[in-house]
């Protein structure tokens, strides 16, 4: 992680624009060359508090996810900012749609829900309990893979999740509105899952069209 001033901060985020804020302050920029910089409020400035802070998560997961083949951001740097209590990643964006801007720009195809619940499958299989999943944070790139963005608050474990952590996980990726009333009518994404996930006990998948079905019915206007 590289100390920058207040001054070489600036000069780096000159003309840029502010994307996300919050009580605090700027929370996301886009700069001029179109790269995005994340800012996390840090309370004290200490060996443990910067070793294991989310700008540090973020670059991990960022070089994990690539290791799993799992398009995502790219890293360009880490900074601290002592003078404004601030850590910061700094990454080129990941090219595409949200799967929330591609579903509402076009017509719901069986196919694209199908792949997309494979895709959290294999997210599962592979060890990823993302915890900021939602269609907000899942990209359809130009090349129509999955990719993920956001993804300072996850954890990859070495093996796939189990099966109580598979259902705990939906609870993250359906438990927005928007998201539900785009494909509410319908299971694909559930069969996509199934269909990859690969567990064939009874229980699981009852529970997980249980889980789904309820999630749903929440949002139902």
């Amino acid at each position: 992680m590289r100390k920058i001033s207040l001054t070489e901060f600036n000069e780096l985020t000159q003309s840029s624009i502010v994307l996300a804020d919050d009580e605090y302050g700027k929370k996301v920029l886009e700069l001029v060359d179109h790269s995005i910089i994340k800012l996390f409020r840090v309370k004290r400035f200490i060996s443990q508090a910067t070793l294991y802070s989310p700008a540090r998560r973020f670059a991990k997961n960022a070089k994990r996810l690539k290791q799993l083949n799992i398009p995502t951001v790219t890293l360009i740097d880490l900074y601290k900012i002592n003078s404004i209590k601030r850590t910061a990643v700094h990454y080129q964006q990941l090219d595409g749609l949200t799967v929330r801007e591609f579903l509402q720009s076009k017509s719901i195809e069986d196919e694209f829900l199908l792949r997309l619940g494979g895709f959290l499958a294999e997210l599962h299989a592979k060890g990823i309990f993302f915890r900021s999943a939602h269609f907000g944070n899942i990209i359809v790139t130009p090349e129509k893979k999955f990719g993920l963005i956001d993804i300072s608050d996850m954890s990859i474990s070495c093996s796939s999740l189990s099966h109580f952590k598979r259902i705990r996980n939906l609870k993250h990726i359906f438990r927005l509105p928007e998201d539900i009333r785009l494909v509410k009518n319908n299971q694909l994404i559930e069969q996509g899952y199934l269909s990859q996930c690969g567990i064939h006990k009874k229980n699981f998948q009852q529970d997980f069209l249980q889980t789904c079905q309820n999630l749903k019915q929440r949002w139902e206007s």
